[in-house]
């Protein structure tokens, strides 16, 4: 595997593990009271996410990925609903699945414009 490729996934890994941290943790009330930067953080954090997975060319189905991204944004919500300074929001997985959809679609387009680009990341003989 391309050194490239196992940085892509260590950045996705890290990805998962910081986004658990912070969506865990107890945030100030007032901070929490911006919306509409709260939703746009969680669509921000689950293109990122979503892209890198899609990046790290797992060898698994790419319906499985999507479903495996959105089903943890449930998780997080789910588990925050069981804390006490934190709650289950819908908006927030509505905004998680915006996000998931978004970096599919980044990854799409920018995999369909950039196909040399692409290539030289799984391409065996540039061992960055």
């Amino acid at each position: 595997m391309p050194k490239i490729i196992s940085f892509i996934r260590l950045t996705f890994f890290l990805s998962i593990v910081l986004t658990s941290v912070f969506s865990f943790i107890s945030i100030d009330q007032d901070l929490a009271k911006f919306l509409l930067q709260d939703k746009l953080l969680h669509m921000a954090t689950f293109s990122f996410i979503t892209f890198f997975a899609y990046a790290s060319k797992f060898d698994v189905n790419r319906f499985v990925i999507l479903l495996g991204l959105i089903f943890y944004g449930l998780l997080i919500e789910i588990i925050q609903n069981y804390l006490s300074y934190r709650n289950f929001e819908l908006l927030d997985l509505l905004f998680d699945i915006f996000g998931v959809l978004l970096g599919y679609l980044s990854w799409k387009y920018l995999k369909k414009i950039y196909p040399s680009y692409w290539f030289i990341w799984i391409s065996p003989q540039l061992n960055f």
